[in-house]
């Protein structure tokens, strides 16, 4: 099982305050050096209740909870290796997947046309994906990207390696009635078949997904809104 949490970054001034309560001298310092202030607020936002939701499925002080990093820089919990955790946020939304099944990745996506769609598919997707990309136009264009990129991207943060793994590397399925999926890693549709992909729509207008290296998973997603209250 892998439980999908959904929350608003954006908080009254006095909640704020409060989840800031809970961050490390570290983690304020690294909100703080963000220039823009939403983005400070989402990184601060994201990062306390992440320690609020691990906190509660570990039964422990969420402010007292020590983080290491994997060589890539993703964080992991210091002395509780079983749960494994992943943050993502896009535009406001952000998205906090948990689970005790194996390394876990998500992404969240405002879905929007970018006029360098064809131009960054062409550079950061396989050629095959920007040929068959090249056949959608417009709004389907957008989604198809964004459907594209999320997949990639969660996959890239459950393994760890980042973006500099190389999006190019990994191909995923894409386009209405496709089963969520990775078709290759490295060229190989044996190496892919290990992994598990599962799409989202968390919200109007967002896109997302979640990947990780098990079997084929049911998932449980819930929407926090704000409060001491975490599960329903």
């Amino acid at each position: 099982m892998v439980h999908i949490w959904s929350f608003r970054t954006s908080r009254p001034p006095g909640e704020v305050e409060t989840l800031a309560r809970l961050l490390n001298d570290e983690e304020l310092a690294r909100a703080r050096r963000m220039r823009s202030l939403e983005v400070r607020e989402q990184t601060l936002v994201g990062r306390a209740v992440c320690r609020k939701f691990l906190g509660a499925y570990l039964n422990q002080d969420p402010a007292r909870l020590e983080f290491d990093q994997t060589g890539m820089g993703k964080p992991i919990l210091h002395g509780r290796p079983e749960l494994h955790f992943n943050l993502t946020h896009s535009h406001g939304i952000a998205l906090l997947a948990i689970t005790r099944l194996a390394e876990v990745g998500v992404d969240i996506e405002l879905v929007r046309l970018l006029p360098n769609t064809r131009f960054l598919a062409e550079r950061f997707f396989s050629g095959r994906e920007a040929s068959e990309l090249s056949a959608y136009q417009g709004e389907e264009l957008a989604q198809v990207f964004f459907q594209t990129w999320t997949r990639k991207e969660a996959f890239l943060k459950a393994n760890g390696s980042g973006i500099g793994f190389g999006l190019d590397r990994v191909e995923v399925s894409f386009g209405h009635g496709e089963t969520p999926r990775i078709r290759f890693i490295d060229g190989s549709e044996s190496k892919a078949k290990k992994w598990t992909v599962i799409h989202l729509e968390p919200g109007k207008g967002f896109m997302g997904a979640v990947a990780l290296e098990a079997p084929v998973v049911a998932i449980k997603t819930g929407f926090w809104n704000g409060g001491e209250r975490l599960f329903p």
